[in-house]
């Protein structure tokens, strides 16, 4: 039990602010050479005073909003819920309109894509990273954590503790029931699934962004997204299966669960950093016509905000995201509200039964 787990709270929000201040710094370059802020432009645009003095103000705008953000977040440690809300919802705008000020700032520089393109004749390589041995580990990992928790089912008592406050004492309850005890197995088990069919889908259905004369590639960005979300999947069943065993373990105390946030934290940006040279290697020399870019291939008109890619006439279900690293779906397409529905599903279900469960206190 840690004596004062307030200073251990303040010390991970501060790191943890440093973090998210980190990917709001960055979040910028991480995007093709001809793209700025969401925004088609010539790959020269970027390194003149103009787009450099824009970048710096992005920068002092996301970090006045994110110093803000955790404020009102840390002053909401006690018992201030309407802080803690405020603080959230800070969090999410605010760097996000620093980056739409940016945005319409750049638009007057943006140019169209290049129209050149280029088709490679051999099949498109659409195989799931690792193969379906590695795509079925993380299932393999929940059944394992399952099969444990029904071997010592005797052993969960009738009524156990889920949740802890700041003082260790319980404040979430939960009962000895198929649904109490196996519920944060069956969630994982819907937001794995989820996730496995968003990859089933970008390798599939995304837009191919492809340099002229670059030929083709074995491990293109979809691949890399790929792999980088079989380890998100591997994360989370490791995460879902350590919090069905509660019932056996107790109290893991506030000091793991809060460095070990950390370290995932810290983990996530090499990871985006190396998603994004997946799809920055790109040959800036190649000539493109006056008023041209290469860009990612798409129109800006179709980029709601940058950030929504809404076009009917493009038969590709996924594009690569403007804003991030990763891919975000064409709201444009006849299919993309039925995958979302199917997803949506897939993960809603099991949540509903495992705050069913929630609900015995």
């Amino acid at each position: 039990m840690v004596e004062h787990p307030q200073f251990l709270v303040g010390a991970f929000m501060a790191v943890v602010a440093a973090l998210v201040a980190w990917l709001f710094w960055m979040v910028p370059l991480w995007s093709r050479p001809g793209l700025y802020f969401a925004v088609t432009v010539p790959p020269e645009f970027k390194k003149t005073p103009e787009a450099l003095d824009l970048l710096r103000s992005y920068r002092i705008q996301a970090l006045i909003h994110t110093a803000i953000s955790f404020a009102l977040l840390s002053a909401a440690i006690p018992r201030h819920w309407p802080l803690l809300v405020l603080g959230e919802i800070w969090l999410a705008i605010g760097p996000v309109i620093a980056f739409m000020r940016a945005r319409e700032r750049v638009m007057r520089h943006g140019v169209a894509p290049v129209s050149v393109r280029e088709a490679v004749l051999a099949p498109r390589a659409a195989h799931l990273p690792g193969g379906w041995i590695l795509q079925l580990g993380p299932f393999a990992v929940l059944l394992a954590a399952t099969i444990y928790l029904h071997l010592h089912w005797e052993q969960i008592p009738d009524r156990f503790p889920v949740h802890w406050g700041l003082d260790g004492q319980p404040n979430g309850w939960s009962v000895r029931t198929p649904a109490g005890v196996y519920g944060p197995l069956l969630l994982a088990f819907g937001v794995i699934a989820g996730i496995s069919l968003m990859t089933y889908g970008i390798l599939h259905h995304a837009r191919v962004v492809r340099i002229p004369g670059s030929g083709a590639t074995k491990y293109d960005f979809a691949h890399r997204i790929g792999f980088f979300l079989v380890a998100v999947e591997f994360f989370l069943a490791i995460i879902f299966s350590f919090a069905a065993f509660l019932p056996l373990t107790g109290n893991p105390g506030i000091a793991f669960p809060l460095i070990f946030t950390v370290l995932i934290l810290a983990a996530t940006f090499p990871l985006a950093a190396w998603l994004n040279r997946g799809r920055a290697q790109q040959l800036t020399s190649i000539a493109t016509t006056p008023g041209s870019s290469l860009g990612d291939g798409t129109l800006d008109k179709y980029w709601k905000m940058g950030v929504f890619y809404c076009n009917p006439d493009d038969a590709a279900l996924f594009v690569e995201a403007r804003f991030g690293v990763g891919y975000t779906i064409n709201f444009g397409h006849s299919s993309a509200w039925i995958v979302m529905a199917v997803v949506s599903l897939i993960v809603l279900f099991p949540l509903g039964i495992a705050l069913t469960a929630l609900s015995h206190r």
